[in-house]
């Protein structure tokens, strides 16, 4: 009788196990999907609307970034996930990095073949309880085009100077590590 009860007990852990395993595959898939997306869509746009000698506006931003944060709302909203992007040289004060992810670039600085980071992560709520989260972080590098804003502090647009009086987004060089994007998707039925 032990034996049969504890057989089924292995049988049910595998078969639990084997479900999270599977689960885990396809949110990493999707989380990789989107922020693939993400960086795509800023490059592909930073190409189209950033050419050499144009001056940058704040018409410019919104066509680039401005386009990816709404995007990026567009897929949290829709998919009930949390997106975030973060760096330690910020520029809007909302993306300056937090607890445990200024560990995080560094080893994405140190390491520049690190193409992402794949975790579990708790968010505290309310009470005692919290979320858990699959969560995906990949490193976000800057390319020629971000140096219209990105570069030399100097050079940077008055319209970033103003808007953004602590800016720290500058001074970089292609290939320099501009910061990260988390994407948090919530763990089925893990809300506690």
């Amino acid at each position: 009788m032990f034996k049969r009860s504890f057989m089924m007990f292995v049988v049910f852990v595998g078969v639990a196990f084997l479900a999270f395993a599977d689960e885990s595959q396809e949110k990493k898939m999707k989380a990789t999907a989107i922020a693939d997306e993400i960086i795509n869509m800023r490059s592909s746009l930073a190409k189209t609307f950033i050419k050499p000698d144009i001056q940058i506006t704040e018409e410019t931003f919104k066509s680039v970034c401005g386009a990816v944060g709404k995007r990026v709302k567009e897929i949290s909203e829709r998919e009930g996930i949390k997106i975030r992007h973060a760096a330690t040289k910020n520029r809007n004060p909302m993306n300056a990095t937090m607890a445990g992810e200024a560990e995080i670039l560094s080893k994405f600085e140190k390491d520049k073949n690190l193409k992402e980071i794949w975790d579990i992560y708790e968010e505290k709520v309310v009470g005692n309880g919290y979320y858990r989260y699959y969560s995906y972080i990949k490193p976000i590098f800057v390319e020629e085009t971000c140096l219209a804003c990105h570069g030399a502090k100097d050079k940077r647009p008055q319209f970033v100077i103003d808007k953004y009086p602590a800016d720290k987004a500058y001074d970089f060089k292609v290939r320099d590590l501009r910061g990260m994007i988390s994407i948090m998707i919530p763990i089925t039925g893990e809300q506690k």
